[in-house]
């Protein structure tokens, strides 16, 4: 797929933008804080109203303004022309229709009721610093990594998610209360007749969840190893394991599964009365990453580490790829500068067959290589744009 044109209105630091975009590789330089990466993030928010960089909408609102709108048109590879905005409304205190946050989503005209209605419509895969946190962080930092790109392949596992969030938030409020009245024996058995009612929901989604996370994790842990030797140019072995809260084997069918976790989660009942709090399910699962059977977050190095983020950026692609039938635009902000030209040189050869976008503030890093061949090599065109003050010049057009 291709973005033919971005709009936005009071977003970020732009207060009104309409910008034409090319096949090929589209580079954005300029000095920092510009506006260069906004372009990207908006352009990202329009694969699953989300940014990359923060998961608060009211910090997307350019200062001083109630509002944002992002526009995003694009051609998929079956040479349709298909269109995604996002509106988004802060809440306003004198105003009773706008006590809370307001977001609408648009599908070629035509408003979506859900969120989970628009994924998988327009696909796109960023790489940019913050990718570091998959590795660095919690587990809820891989969780979300491996929950969006799921949610781009099949948009029902969104629906999943939500649903799971929202029974665990009522067992939860259930459990606090039963903490409470724990004395009571009557309040108990009567609260406990509904708990058995939220596990028997949770049992049958995170069974859901969790075995679509283990079959995907299976299919990225080998594209990725494929990618981690590409990038580091030497022989490493990365293995990629879902661990989940309660066991889970690959010849297990749904049916199974789910009473096993049923009944994991009813063991735990006791417990999780005490804390308040559910012990078990997708939301407590993690991505175990290890290189060379050495474990990835606590061991490796800072460079072992950006390799590995950018191996599994990379299989993100090609499972897009692979799942969609689409080539997903590519959005690269400022990451030429946080790797060594050999790993500059190796991204690089991912472009080929992609419309990409690239923020740098130095064109050197883009366009010109000493040691391998520059974007010149891997892209048949390429376009610049200059990006001063939340302005945009397309400044040239070159073609291989």
């Amino acid at each position: 797929m291709r973005i033919t044109s971005v709009e936005l209105k009071n977003f970020r630091n732009y207060s009104q933008l309409y910008q034409d975009f090319y096949p090929g590789a589209q580079i954005l330089y300029g000095n920092n804080a510009q506006g260069k990466t906004n372009i990207l993030e908006a352009i990202y928010l329009c694969t699953c109203a989300r940014s990359h960089r923060t998961g608060r909408d009211a910090e997307l609102v350019q200062q001083g303004k109630s509002d944002y709108d992002v526009r995003v048109k694009f051609v998929t590879d079956k040479n349709l022309e298909e269109e995604i905005r996002i509106h988004y409304l802060m809440p306003v205190s004198n105003d009773p229709l706008r006590t809370r946050p307001i977001r609408h989503i648009y599908y070629n005209g035509v408003r979506l009721e859900r969120v989970s209605d628009m994924m998988g419509i327009f696909n796109a895969v960023i790489f940019a610093p913050e990718d570091l946190q998959i590795i660095k962080d919690g587990p809820s930092a891989r969780r979300r990594f491996l929950d969006l790109l799921i949610s781009q392949i099949y948009p029902s596992y969104f629906r999943d998610i939500s649903q799971y969030q929202h029974l665990l938030i009522q067992r939860n409020n259930l459990l606090k209360k039963l903490r409470q009245k724990n004395a009571n024996t009557e309040v108990n058995n009567s609260y406990n007749l509904h708990l058995q009612v939220w596990d028997e929901q949770i049992a049958r989604c995170a069974t859901r969840i969790i075995m679509r996370r283990q079959k995907v994790t299976d299919e990225i842990c080998r594209l990725a190893n494929d990618s981690i030797l590409q990038i580091a140019g030497a022989k490493e072995k990365l293995s990629i394991r879902y661990r989940s809260s309660v066991s889970i084997a690959n010849t297990m069918d749904a049916e199974e599964f789910n009473h096993i976790f049923l009944n994991r989660l009813q063991e735990q009942t006791n417990d999780d009365i005490i804390r308040g709090n559910t012990s078990v399910g997708p939301h407590r699962d993690d991505l175990i990453l290890s290189l060379n059977e050495i474990e990835v977050r606590p061991y490796a190095s800072q460079g072992q580490q950006r390799s590995v983020a950018l191996a599994l950026k990379l299989a993100e692609l090609l499972l897009l790829r692979q799942k969609t039938g689409e080539n997903p635009v590519l959005l690269l902000d400022d990451v030429m500068s946080e790797l060594d030209s050999d790993r500059r040189y190796r991204l690089l050869q991912t472009i080929e067959g992609h419309q990409s976008f690239l923020t740098c503030t130095d064109l050197s890093q883009v366009l010109i290589d000493s040691d391998k061949e520059s974007l010149s090599g891997f892209v048949g065109e390429y376009n610049l744009f200059e990006v001063n003050q939340a302005h945009i010049t397309r400044v040239d057009t070159i073609f291989k």
